[in-house]
């Protein structure tokens, strides 16, 4: 059996994506030229790989077995190339990186600059993006590295083909009007409160509602932003309330009361994904961000915007 190593990539991106069309957008070929690719490697394995299912596809018993050994070879062939690199002691080369909006201003940004301004044959790319499709991305070969963000109230394992290097803590601010003359920094205080959170889809819309359950209640959100500029903009409004991290809390305007969540005590992780090496070394371009993001002073606690501005 001879398979062609590009046509398990495009196994490898069915697999992950969960569509021949999906598999294409990020491919960059057409979905005929996907199924194409399939049909060809099926010929070389001896066997269907992907059958119909609906207005889709899905992948055999045998399909997911050489799916499976198809991430395996990827990986290896990923490992390979970052001990040669490593090797050659030489930080160059393009490093693509994805971010949670916050933390690509506050840290990716700062430290790209800096790995770039030390190593000038280094190219260092950054893309907003959400965690979920950031990993997906990761895992595909598309992105080098990414940061993510995981609550307190939402743990969330992560992959085994993937690995952790933590960066800091952020910890958790409840915002209030400051109509509403509030002074504690207790959840259950505002059992009865009206307030501000993200989408559900989102980490921080699942930390908040979890965080109201754990203390007993189930929170009335009435208002959904994504953007925390647009979530202060409601609090001091006087529409509600509204837990956020620090680092999206550089400046508080004067019609919001904001103080550190300290009952409960809730902070989210902040740590940059590889994809796993193993023993084997990170690419050196790799390292020198990672480096430079550690170095990256964690944001400091959110100030009281000037008065008039």
């Amino acid at each position: 059996m001879d398979l062609d190593a590009r046509r398990l990539k495009v196994l490898h991106e069915v697999s992950l994506r969960g569509s021949v069309t999906a598999a294409a957008a990020v491919l960059y070929i057409s979905p005929s030229a996907v199924s194409q690719q399939l049909a060809l490697l099926a010929k070389e394995a001896g066997c269907e790989l992907v059958a119909r299912n609906g207005r889709g596809v899905v992948l055999t018993p045998a399909g997911e077995v050489l799916a499976r050994h198809a991430a395996a070879i990827l990986a290896s062939l990923d490992r390979a190339a970052a001990a040669v690199a490593a090797a050659s002691q030489q930080v160059n080369g393009l490093v693509r990186v994805g971010s949670f909006p916050s933390a690509a201003g506050a840290v990716v940004a700062p430290a790209a600059a800096a790995a770039m301004a030390a190593e000038p044959s280094l190219d260092i790319r950054i893309t907003e993006s959400e965690d979920e499709p950031s990993l997906l991305d990761l895992r595909s070969g598309l992105l080098d590295v990414v940061l993510l963000q995981v609550y307190d109230h939402v743990p969330k394992p992560l992959p085994a083909d993937l690995d952790e290097h933590p960066l800091f803590t952020d910890p958790m601010f409840l915002l209030t009007p400051t109509s509403w003359g509030c002074t504690g920094s207790s959840l259950a205080d505002l059992a009865d409160a009206v307030w501000v959170a993200s989408y559900l889809s989102t980490p921080c819309g699942q930390s908040t509602l979890q965080a109201c359950r754990d203390v007993g209640f189930e929170p009335d959100i009435r208002h959904r932003a994504i953007d925390f500029g647009l979530t202060i903009e409601m609090v001091a409004a006087g529409l509600g309330a509204a837990l956020i991290p620090s680092m999206a809390l550089p400046v508080v305007p004067e019609a919001v009361r904001f103080c550190r969540l300290t009952d409960p005590e809730t902070s989210r992780r902040i740590f940059a994904v590889t994809r796993a090496q193993g023993a084997g070394p990170l690419r050196p371009a790799i390292s020198a961000l990672l480096d430079e993001m550690r170095r990256v002073r964690v944001p400091a606690p959110p100030v009281r915007e000037p008065a008039g501005s």
